[in-house]
């Protein structure tokens, strides 16, 4: 069986939801100054080789966590137009227990997987000492397995462990969390006004918090990721239900697309034009 080599941590399936009118992405790297604007395909941004799979001691690369996630993907692309369709028309979707819990684990899968995400959460550097502190226990605890423990302690043994740990928690979203969103429900923004438009960004879910109210469990904390450029969804207020939000002005857009731009390297969307403001914007 063939490795998949190209791994996207923004499913195409949403960025096809920002393309202009002949299908591409308008995007920049926001650390380059002065903000160079390029286009792209959706299926040439936001991907890196081999990002899922993991390692063995022989260098092989296992990409189960890479399937699991195109499954998850597939699962989900009814999910998101069982929501798209219906809020554009501004009709409340429904969906059933089953669509509700795969929209939670897509929600909370696309917040982790980003590597970025991952890297702002723990650093590689941080990972490290984690790994030579546990390697240092084991020394303590077991001196009879020297060699073995030896074996683990290379610099690539080191890196191999930090990068599998890494690819194997994404598969194991946080139970507290899944029911801190199930409680909380399922909000969803609509666009009203005509010309404005949501970026999507290298870190598409954007946690909107105020000074000491950090907790999901606190209703002013907002969670949001665009899956469109007219519509956003997030955790709702705490009623467990759908409800469904048009915007009063542009200023709720122009929030998110400066809070998605500050905590991610790359930002896109279907105007050039959007793309070089908020990237100058920061």
């Amino acid at each position: 069986m063939s490795v998949p080599k190209r791994h996207h941590y923004v499913p195409q399936m949403i960025l096809n939801g920002f393309t202009d009118s002949d299908g591409w992405l308008h995007w920049c790297r926001l650390r380059e100054r002065p903000v160079t604007v390029r286009r792209a395909r959706p299926l040439e941004l936001f991907h890196q080789n081999h990002l899922y799979s993991t390692l063995s001691e022989t260098g092989a690369k296992d990409p189960a966590m890479e399937h699991a996630l195109s499954v998850l993907e597939s699962e989900a692309v009814g999910v998101v137009q069982s929501i798209l369709v219906p809020a554009r028309e501004g009709r409340l979707p429904v969906l059933t227990s089953e669509q509700k819990r795969l929209w939670y684990i897509f929600f909370l899968t696309q917040w982790r997987r980003s590597p970025e995400t991952q890297r702002a959460n723990v650093s590689d550097a941080e990972a490290l000492r984690m790994v030579e502190d546990t390697l240092d226990e084991l020394r303590q605890a077991a001196p009879h397995r020297l060699d073995e423990i030896e074996a683990l302690a290379t610099a690539d043994a080191k890196a191999r462990t930090v990068r599998n740990v890494r690819v194997q928690t994404i598969g194991q979203p946080s139970a507290e969390v899944m029911r801190v969103l199930e409680r909380r429900g399922i909000a969803i923004l609509r666009i009203v006004q005509p010309k404005k438009s949501f970026i999507v960004g290298s870190r598409p879910v954007v946690k909107l918090t105020a000074p000491n109210r950090t907790d999901l469990n606190d209703p002013t904390v907002e969670m949001w990721l665009p899956i469109a450029s007219d519509v956003a969804v997030g955790a709702g207020q705490g009623d467990g239900k759908i409800s469904l939000h048009d915007t009063v002005d542009e200023r709720p857009v122009r929030q998110l697309n400066i809070a998605i731009a500050g905590q991610s390297g790359t930002i896109a969307a279907g105007s050039a034009a959007l793309v070089k403001s908020i990237a100058n914007a920061r």
